[in-house]
């Protein structure tokens, strides 16, 4: 190693680094992290450490940050990404993710998936050879970048990637000092005196006063890059007593002398190209002086250059270190900054190309035209706003907060109350910004500012706006409805009596007034918000948008128990005009809501529906739809009867929305974890300790109360928390989650009365699912409910009609789970079903038969009997059973040409429907379709000969007749050894042959 490129002082942090890089080495992925103050050495320490892995193989990948005012999201990686090398690994999505290259493209996927894609690219090069990734000023990082190196570092642990990473400790946001409680982290300080006469003889030469090292250490407080500035000026003054008395307390006096033997033009140069940034820009710079030109802004660069207070930095030329920037920025009067910055911001603006107005671009030109205050008003609130819906395209949310809030500050310093108008505009569009960052709160405060003011300004259309943003945050307090409706009918009646109002406005407004009054009382359908919906899909031809939008509202005031066929036609529409809007998120929406309708009438396309919404929820790019994706995976988790996955889930979307401020959150993880209880959840306490009388649930408390004790048997405890509860408390909703509730309750602990109340409730509904909201939990089949409450009721015969029925409709459904509770709610009665059922459950094989419920092993015997069973008194060929055609005559080949082409054509659109499965992440559907390709290739392969000829049936009907056979004898025998009951009926109702069937018999009535 260079003897003038070893560090000082830093032998042991350099050992310490070297460990991390062995493991690194040894296949286990390190995040090390610098901290220090300016100059205290971290650059250098990770480019040593950069060299040691570079010189045993390592690829390396920089990527510096930017002052947060004029960096775009994610822009260290943005660095890293582009100096990998493409020959070596695809970037793929991580390229489009993180480069974001079409702003309405793949910029609104999830952070999730930009994080995943990162570290697929990283991984993919480590394969190859170790890789160290080298960030920079992470101080300046925003918050969104140092969450990924945080993902990195757990994703890539097993990986040969070292993630380095440099910062200011004094300097750090709250996510990165986050990240350091768990990281690696080496923290630099200042040299000894022994240390710092090192440095001095190696900078300031063999003259250097190496008696004076304690002093020089004390006075630069041991910072290396202080103390090689001073000696330097040393040198310049020879270390005489002069220079000596000059040597600063703090580092604005070095850094003043050295700017002080430049010329005055290099140092006026220097300033302007301090305001533009830490690379300098000789085309921007040339403009923005007065007298600037190319050759003249050359020679003055060269100058700096010479003078070490600029150096080359690859293929462009920077400052040094920062410190000098901060120091000519400190010595500029405010006036002159100003001008500076303007002529800058111009400059800027004038030599970027139109399509290049993007990133990092916009927000240095929304920083640059703010800082030149009064006379740069104009651009400085274009530029921020479109910075901020820049950074919104790019998921930078809170990026598009901060730019919002500067244009809002400008308009508030220069001509209030004359851009009102335009300040009440900019408060709507900041809390849309604030509400897709997750902060409720501010955006409430955003939009009352806005009505406000518009109300003050007859600027009615950005009080609606505002109105209807308020609206969509959410709430289960019936005074914020109050509130937002009368706005909504104070904005509508300004604007139809202008007659000038924007129609697509007119109609959302329409849409939120009417969804508003339904959802501020639930318990009915008032008239006047049909009206208000019907009349904004009136209004909405020609605007998909609009119509759709429209269409939400209808579907929402219709929507009462028992009405979802009702409501599905209006869905259609609803997703029809959605999509040919483009608008994702009514997308997603009307898929939540089909879902919703669909599992309510047990039609097994709801989850499909439902998994559909999860996957689009998740992709809008903002927190509520992560929120919302999240949650609803525990709605599926629990369908399927994954009770500990729906439980994480649930809590880790209550975490989510607790974090963003969604009042619906709360909520939806008591209902969640309430309907869980019903299939082996764990218990749910409530804690109702903040929540009074007030509170639209206040009445029906002791019935929710009561619910887990139900559900657990402790009906003393659940009589008790009841209490002297009345029925007429039990609120009748849009959906049935409270009487469903009240049924589950009064079943265990309640009167006559009260389960007579809720039977007569539920009976119209018998038939449909309990969905809470939309798909927030679900509750079973009304019919369960009804059974347990006729049980009760010592009403048996109905019981048994009820839960058999339920049972059936959870098959239908594909909730097995579920089906299962029926079953044993008949068992417990002595009932069953008179039909045996032989059908799958996950792994197993469930056998059910007059009240008894067992499981066995997969085998292929249990497969053919469900087959049969299917088929109740029809003839099932053996071939069928094997899953062969049959042909007309036992002569004919096995397959013939169209039925062998049938196939080929099948595994065509087999590929394609895998490729598409794998593409959208969808495990469980690429296996069943992996599955089924596999069963076609060896049909195929069984139905040729050697060569590829066609092999004909001949014997091959008998060979299946004895397979079959042999199949179906095993699976009685293992029946019989678990349920004899069920075995004795199938040995008397199934025939085997060259064709097979199952005849049901009447079934004893049982004494």
């Amino acid at each position: 190693m260079d003897q003038d490129r070893r560090l000082v002082g830093r032998e042991a942090t350099l050992a310490a680094a070297r460990v991390a890089l062995d493991e690194v080495l040894g296949g286990a992925g390190q995040l090390l992290l610098v901290s220090g103050e300016p100059g205290i050495g971290k650059s250098a320490l990770l480019g040593e450490v950069v060299r040691t892995a570079a010189a045993q193989g390592a690829r390396v990948l920089r990527g510096t940050c930017w002052e947060a005012a004029v960096a775009p999201p994610y822009w260290p990686w943005t660095q890293v990404l582009r100096s990998v090398d493409r020959s070596t690994v695809q970037l793929g999505e991580a390229a489009r993710l993180i480069e974001r290259s079409a702003p309405d493209g793949p910029s609104a996927a999830l952070p999730f998936e930009m994080f995943d894609a990162v570290a697929r690219v990283l991984a993919e090069l480590a394969a190859h050879s170790p890789v160290a990734v080298v960030l920079d000023d992470l101080q300046w990082a925003d918050e969104a970048s140092v969450r990924l190196l945080s993902f990195l570092r757990t994703q890539l642990a097993a990986d040969r990637v070292l993630l380095l990473g440099a910062f200011r400790d004094t300097e750090s946001g709250a996510e990165l000092r986050r990240l350091t409680e768990t990281a690696q982290l080496l923290q630099l300080g200042g040299l000894t005196a022994d240390d710092v006469a090192a440095l001095m003889r190696r900078t300031g030469g063999p003259h250097a006063p190496l008696e004076r090292a304690e002093e020089i250490r004390s006075r630069c407080g041991g910072n290396p890059f202080f103390v090689r500035e001073v000696c330097r000026l040393g040198v310049a003054d020879g270390w005489d007593a002069t220079a000596a008395g000059r040597i600063p307390d703090g580092v604005l006096g070095v850094l003043r002398r050295r700017l002080g033997r430049l010329s005055a033009p290099c140092a006026a140069m220097l300033t302007a190209a301090a305001v533009a940034g830490r690379v300098v820009e000789p085309e921007v710079l040339g403009r923005a002086l007065p007298t600037g030109d190319a050759a003249g802004t050359a020679a003055l660069i060269d100058e700096a250059v010479a003078a070490r207070v600029l150096a080359p930095d690859g293929a462009r030329t920077s400052f040094v270190h920062d410190l000098y920037r901060e120091t000519l920025l400190a010595d500029c009067p405010s006036a002159r900054l100003a001008e500076l910055h303007a002529a800058v911001g111009a400059a800027l603006r004038d030599v970027t190309p139109p399509d290049a107005l993007t990133g990092d671009r916009l927000s240095r030109l929304a920083a640059h035209f703010v800082a030149a205050g009064p006379p740069a008003a104009a651009e400085a609130v274009r530029f921020s706003v479109l910075a901020a819906r820049d950074a919104t395209s790019r998921l930078g949310h809170e990026d598009a907060c901060r730019h919002y809030e500067l244009a809002l500050g400008v308009i508030d310093a220069v001509a209030p109350p004359a851009g009102s108008a335009q300040r009440t505009a900019l408060l709507v569009e900041l809390g849309a910004a604030q509400a897709r960052a997750g902060s409720a709160d501010a955006a409430r405060t955003a939009y009352d500012e806005a009505v406000r003011l518009g109300r003050a300004g007859g600027e009615w259309e950005a009080v609606a706006r505002a109105a209807i943003g308020r609206y969509g945050l959410g709430s289960r307090d019936p005074v914020e409805y109050a509130t937002v409706i009368s706005v909504l009918e104070e904005a509508d009646k300004a604007l139809a009596a202008s007659g000038t109002a924007d129609v697509a406005l007119r109609c959302s407004l329409l849409a939120t007034l009417a969804r508003a009054r339904r959802h501020a009382d639930p318990r009915r359908v008032d008239p006047e918000a049909v009206e208000a919906a019907e009349q904004a899909v009136a209004l909405a031809t020609g605007d998909p948008r609009s119509r759709a939008e429209s269409l939400l509202a209808l579907h929402d005031v219709l929507w009462v128990p028992g009405r979802a066929s009702e409501r599905l036609p209006v869905l259609d529409e609803m997703l029809a005009a959605a999509v040919a809007a483009d608008d994702p998120e009514l997308v997603a929406v009307a898929h939540q809501l089909t879902a919703t309708a669909l599992i309510e009438t047990g039609d097994p396309a709801g989850r499909l529906a439902l998994e559909r919404y999860v996957h689009l929820a998740a992709g809008l790019g903002h927190a509520r739809g992560r929120w919302g994706a999240l949650s609803r995976r525990a709605t599926l988790a629990e369908l399927a009867g994954r009770v500990e996955e729906a439980t994480d889930l649930a809590g880790a979307a209550l975490e989510l929305g607790s974090v963003i401020g969604e009042p619906d959150a709360p909520g939806c993880f008591a209902t969640l974890r309430s309907s869980l209880m019903a299939i082996g959840g764990p218990e749910l306490t409530l804690d109702l300790g903040g929540l009074d009388e007030n509170d639209q649930l206040w009445p029906v408390f002791p019935l929710i109360r009561a619910l887990a004790p139900a559900f657990r048997g402790r009906y003393e405890e659940a009589a008790e928390r009841l209490g002297d509860f009345a029925v007429q408390d039990v609120l009748q909703k849009y959906d049935l989650e409270l009487v469903a509730v009240a049924a589950t309750v009064f079943a265990a602990v309640g009167s006559d009365a009260q389960r007579t109340w809720t039977y007569e409730r539920l009976v119209p509904v018998a038939g449909l699912h309990v969905v809470v909201g939309g798909c927030a939990a679900y509750y079973g089949p009304v019919d369960h409910l009804l059974g347990e409450l006729a049980a009760a009721l010592g009403r048996r015969d109905e019981a048994v009609a009820h839960l058999t029925a339920a049972a059936r409709q959870c098959d239908r459904l594909g909730v097995a789970a579920w089906s299962r509770r029926s079953l044993d709610a008949l068992a417990r009665m002595g009932a069953g079903p008179d039909e045996p059922v032989v059908e799958r459950d996950g792994g197993t094989w469930r056998l059910a038969f007059r009240g008894r419920v067992e499981h066995l092993p997969d085998a292929k015997g249990l497969r053919d009997l469900a087959v049969l069973l299917g088929s109740p008194g029809r003839d099932v060929h053996v071939l069928t059973l094997l899953g062969r055609d049959v042909p007309p005559t036992g002569s004919d080949p096995v397959l013939d040409d169209r039925a062998m082409a049938r196939y080929r054509h099948r595994l065509g659109e087999l590929d394609g429907d895998i490729d598409e499965a794998v593409e959208f992440q969808d495990l469980h559907r690429a296996e069943r379709l992996q599955a089924e390709r596999d069963a076609l290739l060896a049909e195929l392969a069984a139905a040729t000969g050697l060569g590829g000829r066609p092999r004909r049936l001949g014997d091959e009907t008998e060979r299946a007749r004895k397979t079959v056979g042999a199949r179906i004898r095993d699976a009685l025998r293992r029946v019989d050894a678990v349920h004899p009951e069920l075995a004795e009926h199938l040995r008397a109702t199934v025939g085997v042959g060259t064709v097979c069937r199952y005849t049901p018999q009447p079934v004893p009535t049982r004494e």
